[in-house]
């Protein structure tokens, strides 16, 4: 679920990469800027990347451009970010690039995140309800795409959710300098679209994680259906299914929430190991029932997934796959990478920058995202060279 609190676009941040090598800064910010078509392009990126790394404070252009001249400086800035013309999109894919190889990625991981802000003239700000906050706000919606593995995980992508009405308001469309072209979430949910943009970038192919508690499941099921993605969503109790055996075996077809299947008697059931949240040896059941979602010809054949954690009497974790063939552990493995996606995400992204967007620009917004992931990459790629040079420790986490 979103963690509306910690994605306060006026949020305050408390470190400094001082870890992080200044050569791994110059060296990574160098290879990630090569496609910026100008040397005071790449200048002004590296210069953005640095401050990201090293203000404690919110990373406005202002609070950037303090740590290397003031008011000139800002303005340069202001015009790279928000008026300049350089492509965000080959930065992200050499991003991934070489992330893919780094991390040896278990899968791509969908992150949904709300800012909330202030005024009207934010790019895609609109009022709407946020469950967390039990009340309507006036928010920012993105999702970032993630490459994950067990231990490390960081963004390669970002879409920001513009709606229908949104995108019909023609002032608010020049204001924001929004492109010809750009489509509404209502059309494609922007949860798939920020994970199906990978498959032209050359990446090993990855399941999608996404959590979708509150998204539009069968909407995301026919879209990575139709792309033939493995995916793996997570889904609340109340999504209403019906049983593949009921089909099969000629009985009375009926919608069934997720939670009453998950927890019922004709499911199959195994035990995994849950080391990653208490004592080796500790186990967890995970049960596991083919589903659909109608009864209609050519809907495709999908498997529940429940686990139950220790110490739990109900089944809390609810999981949503087309990969019917891979055990049910892998399924949960792969969904609990969201858990990894949130702590990376509130322990480097939230300081590198990632909400703290303060412009009005379409491209601006993209092209700061951009910088942020270059920014987060720096610290997870440090974090993984120094991993590599401790001595092997014994395996903490399987799922058998």
């Amino acid at each position: 679920m979103l963690d509306v609190d910690a994605h306060r676009s006026h949020r305050t941040h408390d470190i400094v990469w001082s870890g992080v090598a200044d050569d791994l800064v110059t060296e990574y910010s160098r290879r990630m800027l090569m496609s910026l078509p100008r040397r005071d392009q790449r200048e002004n990126g590296e210069l953005y990347v640095s401050g990201l790394l090293s203000l404690t404070s919110r990373k406005s252009m202002r609070s950037i451009a303090s740590t290397c001249g003031g008011g000139a400086v800002e303005q340069r800035l202001h015009h790279f970010i928000s008026k300049s013309s350089w492509d965000w999109v080959p930065v992200r894919r050499a991003l991934a690039a070489d992330l893919d190889q780094a991390l040896d990625p278990l899968a791509w991981v969908v992150k949904p995140m709300v800012v909330i802000k202030a005024g009207e003239h934010t790019v895609g700000v609109t009022e709407s309800f946020v469950p967390q906050m039990g009340r309507v706000v006036n928010n920012q919606r993105a999702y970032s795409l993630w490459l994950a593995n067990d231990t490390h995980s960081t963004p390669v992508n970002s879409r920001l959710r513009l709606c229908a009405a949104w995108l019909a308001d023609a002032e608010r469309r020049r204001r924001a300098e929004i492109p010809p072209g750009i489509i509404a979430d209502d059309d494609v949910p922007s949860a798939a679209a920020v994970a199906l943009e990978l498959r032209g970038w050359g990446l090993r192919p990855r399941p999608v994680v996404a959590e979708a508690r509150e998204e539009d499941v069968t909407a995301l099921v026919g879209h990575f259906s139709a792309a033939g993605v493995p995916f793996v969503l997570r889904i609340g109790g109340a999504t209403r299914l019906i049983p593949r055996r009921a089909m099969r075996e000629g009985r009375a077809v009926r919608m069934v929430s997720a939670q009453h299947l998950a927890e019922g008697a004709d499911v199959r059931s195994s035990q995994v190991r849950w080391a990653a949240t208490g004592p080796d040896g500790q186990t967890a059941r995970v049960t596991s029932t083919d589903v659909v979602l109608s009864p209609g010809p050519g809907t495709p054949l999908l498997r529940l997934v429940g686990a139950q954690r220790p110490g739990d009497r109900r089944t809390r974790e609810l999981w949503l796959s087309n990969m019917t063939e891979a055990p049910a552990g892998l399924v949960v493995r792969l969904g609990r990478l969201t858990e990894r996606v949130d702590r990376d995400f509130t322990d480097i992204g939230t300081k590198t920058g990632a909400t703290d967007f303060e412009g009005r620009t379409f491209a601006g917004w993209h092209r700061h995202t951009t910088l942020s992931a270059v920014a987060q990459a720096i610290v997870t790629v440090s974090a993984v060279r120094d991993q590599a040079l401790e001595p092997p420790r014994g395996e903490s986490l399987q799922y058998v």
